[in-house]
């Protein structure tokens, strides 16, 4: 058995997996994608209750008592400079960025409807484990990614519990009709305006981004590469035009996702680099 000490944090595999690890040759190796993706979003499930704790008044912001915001006490939009937030915001993060007449650099970002197509990318990349080699090395560094996305969730809900922020940013979005209200409508009823920073958007899509460069460069599929990396610079531009994040979320985000690639992700693919293949830390999956 290995000894746990000497491996990086990145490489050391949960007993968790053990369940889905034992069925990796089923359906000719072909079923465990699917059943690791299905364990990682079975992880980070807690999103959904954490970005409704403010609107229903669980969050320690939201203990005093709620008092929405009236449109009449809201100046011209046009002067971009009351924030429209109320009680459930622990902090207002845009209030970091203002310009030489006080506005709201936030609210003077344009909405862009379409770049919504780039906001939503992000589940494209949920198949990246589908890119690893077919073989226990290629499934240990799935793990290896799988790991980092949770980690950067865990991370990160703390942060959305104890500082919300209410995204008072949709107003700017206008009527939208056609394909375009609808996909908006329905993102907005499943997705409240919390869990602002740091923005998982980002911070996840760069751990899969980094995952999936990686085993596309193996297939020497450097072409793939040189597309990826502005599709995911189009991402983290779209949090803030489709008016889903702050800046500030946007930054912190970036942060986030590189500081977990920098920490697990990276010294976990060195250490696997290093190994032969039946000197793999596989032993708590077996």
């Amino acid at each position: 058995m290995a000894d746990q000490a000497t491996i990086p944090f990145g490489a050391r595999f949960w007993r968790l997996w053990r369940p889905i690890w034992r069925l990796r040759h089923k359906g000719n190796g072909m079923l465990f994608p699917p059943l690791l993706l299905f364990w990682v979003l079975l992880l980070i499930s807690p999103y959904i209750v954490i970005n409704r704790m403010a609107t229903w008044g669980w969050s320690p912001a939201a203990w005093a008592e709620y008092k929405p915001v009236l449109e009449a006490t809201i100046p011209p939009q046009d002067k971009l400079k009351v924030s429209r937030q109320d009680e459930r915001t622990a902090w207002d993060p845009k209030s970091l960025f203002r310009d030489s007449e006080g506005r709201y650099l936030d609210y003077k970002i344009p909405a862009i409807n379409w770049t919504i197509w780039l906001y939503l990318s992000l589940f494209g990349y949920y198949f990246a484990f589908y890119a690893a080699q077919k073989n226990d090395r290629g499934r240990a560094e799935s793990l290896v990614m799988a790991q980092a996305w949770a980690v950067t969730s865990w991370i990160a809900y703390p942060v959305f519990a104890l500082l919300p922020a209410d995204i008072d940013l949709r107003w700017q979005l206008g009527e939208m009709e056609g394909i375009h209200g609808f996909i908006y409508g329905a993102f907005h009823a499943l997705d409240e305006p919390f869990n602002a920073w740091p923005c998982l958007h980002i911070a996840q899509s760069f751990v899969m981004a980094s995952a999936l460069a990686r085993w596309w460069l193996q297939r020497k599929w450097t072409w793939a590469v040189w597309l990826l990396w502005p599709a995911w610079l189009g991402l983290c531009i779209s949090v803030m035009t489709t008016k889903q994040h702050f800046i500030w979320d946007s930054i912190t985000g970036t942060l986030l996702g590189v500081s977990v690639w920098a920490w697990m992700m990276r010294p976990g693919f060195r250490h696997l680099d290093r190994l032969a293949d039946d000197k793999l830390p596989l032993d708590r999956l077996e």
